[in-house]
């Protein structure tokens, strides 16, 4: 049978695990948990509970009280999808609303519908472009410049 939507993807879960010095009570995750409910947090093999033995703040678990001293003798396990830093949409799904306007490109390739004048130095662009509209795009040598409305704009350095 066939699946609609994105394709099955198994991720094993993050573990932080941290050794207890019997005076810290603050310890950095690897990873932003989206809320006490995300995680699971043991000291000692003993569950902790969301507030009454800690509090999140961004990466930062802050315990009520010092967990004890000892080796890897506290344990976090990210059990949900917390905040994901990182997502990469798939090839070819990225459209032109979705772009930032101050979006400058190294490396840029059009498609067959663009159509941009190409001017090899700005007095030949603003001999033959008199009445320039806002806009208007166009490739000088390696440098992208649009027009504003009022000034010729570089786009990419």
């Amino acid at each position: 049978m066939a699946i609609l939507g994105n394709q099955i993807k198994s991720t094993p879960y993050t573990v932080d695990v941290f050794s207890g010095d019997g005076s810290d009570l603050s310890f950095e995750l690897t990873r932003v948990p989206a809320s006490t409910s995300s995680i699971a947090v043991f000291v000692n093999g003993l569950y902790q509970s969301p507030t009454a033995n800690y509090t999140l703040n961004g990466l930062t678990i802050n315990f009520s009280v010092v967990p004890s001293s000892g080796t890897n003798n506290i344990q976090v396990l990210h059990i949900g999808e917390g905040q994901v830093s990182t997502q990469v949409p798939s090839d070819g799904t990225v459209t032109t609303p979705k772009l930032a306007q101050s979006l400058a490109t190294n490396n840029f390739t059009a498609n067959t519908t663009l159509r941009s004048p190409v001017y090899t130095n700005n007095t030949a662009r603003d001999a033959a472009i008199t009445s320039p509209l806002s806009g208007m795009l166009v490739i000088s040598g390696t440098q992208f410049q649009g027009y504003n409305g009022s000034t010729w704009v570089v786009l990419n350095n």
